[in-house]
């Protein structure tokens, strides 16, 4: 699973306030960058997109917006 520079097309714009995954995006670990894309794999490398954030407090803010987006 390599980076073939496809992700570029679909490089997520970063928010003013919110968390990047709130807004939809989401995160190719391989290719190191976030995307706007709809699939659960990275349109470029073929990885799992991560749609959640790591750490626990950030996991919580991005509830919160999400439900607040809603």
């Amino acid at each position: 699973m390599v980076c073939k520079g496809i992700c570029h097309k679909y490089k997520a714009s970063w928010g003013t306030e919110h968390i990047r995954y709130s807004m939809g995006q989401k995160r190719c670990n391989v290719c190191e960058i976030f995307v706007h894309w709809d699939g659960r794999h990275c349109p470029c490398c073929g990885m799992m997109l991560r749609t959640r954030p790591k750490l626990s407090r950030y996991r919580q803010k991005c509830i919160i917006q999400r439900e607040n987006l809603k």
